[in-house]
């Protein structure tokens, strides 16, 4: 098919790509050429495609196909159009991507930004899982984490491999603004556990967060609604 050749229409039924309604409101407004709306939308072609959890592909991959190669070099400035739209998806957090060095050399994958995706990067990163048979993964520049793995990092140790998919699921589950201010509220009670984070998180989304007000509560009281009982129930456990 060419690019002057018009289609009689789409199916009734047939398979479809699935794309999320905040790519429209959070990514594509902030998309500057058409090639980073193109690359987008060919990573997610390609890895709904793909069976598994680790679903991920590579700009070779992308160019390898022969219709995503021609909507490229019709408007979107060819193989650099793809290359810069790969980065400026992953700038925007609608694509993750991480960098393999094997015995061929290095390359760049790329993942949609979803809960099944952050859980396998988090894995690959911390090398319980091989994306590629003799590979190691290695930093992408400028590459940023979420920023729970910081706050944890500040206030209660080292995320290891087990904390880091916990701290992924908390992500997916709270707001950003809960997860900051569990994180302030465990500190001011000396209580610098992830156990303790998320209890306090698990009672916001059950009760929500109308009790806040300063002074409203004294410590006791705080104790019982997190714990459900006297705060020594909880030991520092991360």
């Amino acid at each position: 098919m060419t690019s002057n050749t018009p289609i009689d229409g789409f199916p009734a039924v047939g398979k479809g790509t699935v794309l999320p309604n905040m790519f429209f409101t959070g990514v594509l407004p902030q998309l500057r050429e058409a090639g980073d709306l193109l690359a987008f939308l060919w990573v997610s072609r390609l890895v709904q495609e793909q069976r598994g959890h680790a679903r991920f592909v590579t700009a070779s991959q992308v160019w390898e196909v022969a219709a995503a190669r021609l909507s490229f070099e019709a408007t979107g400035a060819g193989r650099p159009g793809l290359e810069r739209g790969l980065e400026r998806c992953r700038e925007l957090g609608a694509l993750l991507a991480l960098r393999l060095a094997g015995e061929r050399g290095e390359e760049m994958v790329y993942f949609i930004n979803n809960p099944g995706s952050r859980r396998v990067v988090a894995r690959a990163r911390a090398g319980e899982l091989k994306l590629r048979p003799q590979t190691v993964v290695l930093p992408v520049e400028q590459e940023q984490r979420p920023g729970i793995f910081r706050l944890y990092e500040e206030n209660i140790g080292t995320v290891t491999p087990l904390v880091g998919e916990r701290l992924l699921m908390a992500i997916d589950d709270y707001p950003p603004e809960w997860i900051e201010e569990a994180f302030r509220e465990a500190a001011e009670l000396n209580r610098r556990s992830w156990r303790y984070i998320e209890r306090i998180l698990q009672n916001w989304a059950q009760e929500g967060r109308g009790y806040e007000a300063p002074g409203r509560d004294s410590f006791e009281e705080r104790k019982r609604r997190y714990l459900g009982g006297a705060i020594g129930g909880i030991t520092g456990q991360r």
